[in-house]
């Protein structure tokens, strides 16, 4: 029997992983009550897309990571949303009115973005 290749063992490993908090390329739909919990680590916001209607959003953003991490919500390059920094192991709340759109959910701090930590709010009316 042959093996798989090792990037497909890493890429099911890291899935397998990511599915306790949100699935693997999964989208999130915030329920009626606006609530929408987000986990912060060194390489992922999650979950990484988001599904929510027009109106009031409740974030509690949660650091899982080593390091110091913050969340930004911007619509077309701007800041809508942002977050203290964040530590590890603490949380921040936040609540904000949002409009349709489609935002992006990132770590602002030194290179997070870049090294994966961002995902996306599809905000319908």
């Amino acid at each position: 029997m042959r093996r798989p290749p090792l990037s497909l063992v890493l890429v099911v490993l890291a899935c397998g992983a990511a599915l306790g908090a949100a699935g693997c390329g999964a989208t999130t739909t915030v329920v009626k009550d606006g609530t929408l919990q987000i986990a912060l680590s060194e390489y992922r916001v999650t979950p990484q897309h988001v599904q929510t209607s027009a109106g009031v959003l409740t974030l509690v953003v949660h650091n899982y990571g080593r390091l110091t991490h913050d969340l930004v919500i911007s619509l077309d390059g701007q800041a809508e949303i942002t977050s203290p920094p964040i530590a590890p192991g603490q949380t921040a709340d936040l609540e904000a009115g949002l409009g349709p759109g489609k935002y992006l959910m990132a770590s602002s701090i030194l290179n997070d973005q870049a090294l994966g930590a961002y995902g996306t709010l599809d905000v319908g009316s």
